[in-house]
């Protein structure tokens, strides 16, 4: 089977931090004996291009970057033959986290939440995490900082961030009010290093739903201080229910992050896929690559 590994020219990493990336990819993969290609994309390459080659063969295709990376080459996979595996070479890593913490075996067959007509596998945010999170994709030249990104764009938000109103319905049931933030997660962490969903399994066929309203500047200094170590889920202003779906609506659109990546719109329709991808994380193959 060949490994594929697709690195993303853009993003954070410098160009010697990803020329010498590539250069471990290719001697590891010779000295490993891999059938491999390298691919990169561009301007000119989408991740979608370079997928399409790809996807009538079976492949375990390798997202070499953070959770914007896996999230690209997942929605490009999905209903094909193609294994997700990854290289955790992005700012946050935060995927890579709860896989780590809940698989236990190299080779898993995860969920996958559907929303609209993308794909994530992590996390689904709205409201001020969303605002922070999208802030912090543009903060991504600040180099000496990179690990603090996410910390850094809450301040501003925090002052400026104005609670929308949605309309979220789970199992029937509509909840219409003022949120500071609902977040949706797969996965658990979020933000590098955020435990916003501390329970959350890979292949239980749910997910766990956040729901926080509107909150005073104090409150949410404090709620999203506590979401670092997973307390908040003690907090009165939190909600949790899980579910296979939900759907959110909002009068006004609403920007929502998604594994790193934006999604704009009037209307979310998420729907738990169990099961639906296979994950081969290769921990010899990652300690090689990433080893200094």
């Amino acid at each position: 089977m060949k490994y594929v590994y697709i690195l993303n020219s853009f993003g954070s990493k410098s160009a010697e931090e990803k020329a010498d990336i590539i250069k471990k990819i290719d001697i590891v993969s010779s000295y490993l004996g891999l059938d491999y290609d390298i691919e990169i994309n561009s301007k000119t390459k989408s991740t979608e291009d370079i997928l399409n080659k790809y996807k009538d063969t079976r492949n375990i295709i390798v997202a070499v970057g953070g959770d914007g990376m896996i999230n690209k080459v997942l929605n490009g996979i999905v209903g094909t033959k193609n294994i997700l595996s990854y290289i955790p070479f992005g700012t946050g890593n935060d995927f890579d986290r709860t896989v780590n913490e809940t698989l236990k075996e190299k080779r898993n067959f995860i969920d996958v939440v559907k929303i609209n007509d993308k794909y994530f596998i992590n996390m689904a945010c709205f409201g001020i995490d969303a605002d922070i999170a999208n802030d912090h994709r543009y903060t991504s030249k600040i180099k000496l900082v990179r690990n603090l990104k996410y910390d850094l764009a809450i301040p501003k938000h925090l002052l400026t961030y104005k609670p929308r109103n949605m309309e979220i319905t789970i199992d029937g049931r509509v909840k219409n009010d003022y949120y500071t933030t609902v977040v949706v997660g797969n996965a658990r962490y979020y933000g590098n290093g955020y435990k916003v969903s501390p329970h959350s399994l890979l292949n239980d066929g749910l997910v766990e739903v956040y729901l926080v309203k509107k909150l005073n500047v104090p409150n949410m200094v404090k709620t999203i201080l506590s979401m670092k170590d997973g307390s908040h889920e003690n907090s009165q202003y939190v909600d949790i229910i899980k579910t296979d779906s939900l759907l959110i609506s909002s009068n006004e659109e609403i920007s929502s992050n998604i594994d790193g990546e934006i999604l704009t719109a009037n209307e979310f329709d998420i729907e738990v896929m169990p099961k639906e991808i296979e994950v081969f994380q290769n921990k010899d193959l990652i300690k090689k690559v990433l080893r200094k």
